[in-house]
């Protein structure tokens, strides 16, 4: 898979192909997203390249001057296009000159310039300045326009705002099943403070390589954990770790691998999120600590996951 980061509308080079085109800002790539692909890529002829076009940020992000937390950042939301078979993906960067682009222009300058023929979108999909486009400016334009009408579940939409709330309320099984996979952060294994091997609980420190949205409540997390390509069931703990420090500015991601003892420093690793175990607590001592340690081990055995 291809992909191209387009920062301003030059970057674009017309070359003749013919591409169809999923368009949307796709966070969370979530099952109503991933309709509107595979109905692309059912359509797909021997010519036709399947390409999807989107934001490299949101435009809330981009008129907040803040970075806003995502379920699926670039890098990931590009891993999970190209396992549907997208064969293009284009980044449009979000900036002033995007940002004051028409509808119309939208479609002249980057849907044409692309040789594209035909279009997927969600029924609110909108587009240029103020968001004036929709999915029948692209057809007064001459495109063929296939849109996806609302989908639901237990009379719930298929949305990412759905999914950040699943997120945030530690609903992972719901997020499942509008997703088709358990929510999942990734980053790179840090040197912490090491205590965890004084008490034979030893944990993988993660520095998270996007801004990952997180669930809101601090706590222990039975999770797996994808490393050196196989995964492995874990406990994750989010928090500030209040036993062994008293800050409360920064949180913690630690994550203790079932049955894995290897050195794993500078490695990436992806933590994949099932279920709220408890709340996190300060403990009496390190004896406490570890005790709870213990049986939080033997649920998490024992979970079918």
């Amino acid at each position: 898979m291809k992909i191209f980061n387009i920062s301003k509308l030059e970057d674009i080079k017309k070359d003749n192909r013919k591409r169809m085109a999923a368009l949307g800002f796709f966070d969370g790539v979530h099952k109503a997203h991933q309709n509107i692909i595979e109905d692309m890529l059912a359509q797909k002829g021997n010519d036709i390249i399947p390409v999807v076009i989107t934001l490299n940020k949101s435009p809330k992000e981009y008129f907040g001057k803040a970075n806003e937390e995502s379920l699926t950042p670039l890098k990931k939301k590009s891993e999970i296009f190209k396992k549907l078979g997208i064969e293009e993906v284009y980044y449009l960067e979000f900036n002033n000159k995007l940002q004051i682009l028409s509808a119309d222009q939208f479609i002249d300058k980057i849907l044409k310039t692309l040789g594209v023929k035909k279009v997927f979108c969600g029924y609110d999909y909108k587009f240029g300045n103020n968001g004036l486009g929709t999915p029948n400016t692209l057809k007064e334009n001459g495109l063929d326009v296939s849109v996806h009408k609302k989908e639901e579940i237990n009379h719930l939409k298929i949305s990412t705002t759905a999914l950040k709330t699943f997120v945030r309320k530690k609903e992972f099984e719901n997020y499942n099943k509008f997703a088709g996979r358990y929510y999942s952060i990734s980053g790179i294994v840090i040197k912490g403070r090491q205590l965890g091997r004084t008490i034979n609980f030893p944990t993988a420190n993660l520095e998270l390589d996007a801004a990952y949205l997180l669930p809101e409540t601090v706590g222990v997390y039975v999770t797996k954990t994808k490393v050196l390509g196989k995964m492995y069931k874990s406990l994750t703990n989010i928090g500030y770790n209040p036993t062994v420090s008293n800050s409360k500015n920064k949180k913690f991601i630690e994550t203790h691998i079932l049955d894995f003892d290897q050195d794993i420093y500078g490695e990436k690793i992806e933590i994949f999120f099932y279920e709220f175990l408890r709340n996190e607590q300060k403990f009496e001592s390190f004896d406490h600590l570890k005790e709870q340690l213990k049986k939080d081990k033997e649920i998490c055995e024992r979970k079918d996951i």
